[in-house]
C-alpha cells in the first residue's frame, strides 16, 4: 500500500460519526470533484477506491439516495459515482457564487477539518515524505477560488500551478504539510511525516558536517603542499641558509618532517612555538621565495 493509500484509509477509518461532520465531509468532496449534469442530476469522479466506497455510504446516509458507479471509458483509474438529489445541485450551483466568498458554515467545532477531510480525499495527494515535501489538491476550475478561502479558514496559502489537463494547488513547505496534516487527523502518518523530516534534517547535517571536514582535510593537504615544494625549491636553489635563522629553522624541521602536523611541529621547536606561531614562520619562508624567483613558487 502506498503512502497516500495509507493516509487516505486512516481518514476513512478516522471520519467522524456525527451527522453534520459527515454532511459536511460529503460537501467537501462534492465541492472538489462534483459536477451537475443534466436536472438534478450530479457525478462525483474519485481517484481512491475507499474514498468511493464511502461517498456511496455518505450519500445513502445524507441525501438518501443510492449512488450508482459508473464503468470509466478505456480503464481510467477514476471511480465515477452518479446520482440524484435536489440539496446537492442547489450545493453546487450556489458553490461559486456564495460559498467560497463566505466562511465556511460549522455546525459543531470539528467541521472545518470533516470539509478538509473530504477535499482531501476526493482531489488530495502528499508525496511520500522520503522522496520529497509536496502536497496537493486538485480542485480543476475551481482551484483559484479556494486559495481565498484555505488561507482564511486554515491559515495556509497554497500555490497554483497546471499540469497537463489538471489546475491544482500545491504546497511544499513542510510545516505547513504537517498542519494540514493535523487539521485531516491523521495522526500515525503526520509521525511518520516528522520523523522522516527529523531524519532528513540529521543526515543533511551529517553530510554538511562530513563535506565540510573534507573540504577543510583538502585545504590542509593542499597548503602542506605547497610549503613543500617551496621549501624544497630554496633547498635546491642553495637559498636556504640566506634565511634569517629562526625561518631556516622552521624550513628545516618541515623538510625533515613532511607528514607532521603544525601542531607536531611546534611540539618539536625549541624553544617551542604555538602552531599559529609554526604557520606564521611558514608564510612567512613563502613570502620571502615569491621576492626571490619573480613572485612564483609553483613547481
Amino acid at each position: 500500500m502506498s503512502f497516500l493509500d495509507t493516509i487516505k484509509s486512516e481518514m476513512i477509518e478516522n471520519a467522524s460519526r456525527t451527522p453534520c461532520c459527515r454532511r459536511t465531509l460529503l460537501l467537501g468532496m462534492l465541492s472538489a470533484r462534483g459536477t451537475l449534469e443534466d436536472g438534478d442530476v450530479l457525478t462525483l469522479r474519485l481517484p481512491h477506491e475507499g474514498a468511493a466506497s464511502f461517498a456511496k455510504t455518505l450519500i445513502k446516509e445524507q441525501f438518501g439516495r443510492q449512488a450508482e458507479r459508473v464503468p470509466m471509458q478505456n480503464g481510467g483509474r477514476q471511480h465515477l459515482l452518479t446520482f440524484q438529489s435536489v440539496s446537492a445541485a442547489r450545493f453546487l450551483k450556489d458553490l461559486e457564487e456564495k460559498f467560497l466568498s463566505s466562511p465556511l458554515s460549522k455546525p459543531c467545532a470539528h467541521c472545518a477539518s470533516a470539509y478538509l477531510v473530504g477535499l482531501f480525499l476526493a482531489a488530495g495527494r502528499i508525496t511520500d515524505p522520503q522522496k520529497a515535501y509536496h502536497l496537493e489538491l486538485s480542485l480543476g476550475e475551481r482551484a483559484a477560488a479556494f486559495i481565498p478561502f484555505l488561507s482564511a479558514e486554515y491559515g495556509f496559502v497554497p500555490r497554483l500551478a497546471k499540469r497537463k489537463n489538471e489546475t491544482l494547488l500545491y504546497v511544499k513547505n513542510s510545516s505547513a504539510i504537517e498542519e494540514i496534516m493535523t487539521w485531516l487527523g491523521i495522526n500515525d502518518a503526520a509521525f511518520l511525516f516528522m520523523n522522516c523530516k527529523i531524519e532528513k534534517e540529521f543526515r543533511n547535517e551529517a553530510n554538511r558536517r562530513t563535506n565540510c571536514e573534507a573540504g577543510n582535510i583538502t585545504r590542509s593537504v593542499n597548503a602542506a603542499a605547497r610549503v613543500l615544494a617551496v621549501l624544497r625549491r630554496l633547498d635546491a636553489a642553495g637559498r636556504l641558509s640566506s634565511l634569517p635563522e629562526e625561518l631556516e629553522a622552521i624550513a628545516r624541521l618541515r623538510l625533515e618532517n613532511p607528514e607532521a602536523s603544525l601542531t607536531q611541529l611546534a611540539a618539536m621547536t625549541s624553544p617551542p612555538l604555538t602552531k599559529s606561531g609554526v604557520h606564521h614562520r611558514l608564510q612567512k619562508v613563502i613570502e620571502l621565495s615569491e621576492r626571490l624567483f619573480g613572485g612564483s613558487d609553483q613547481e
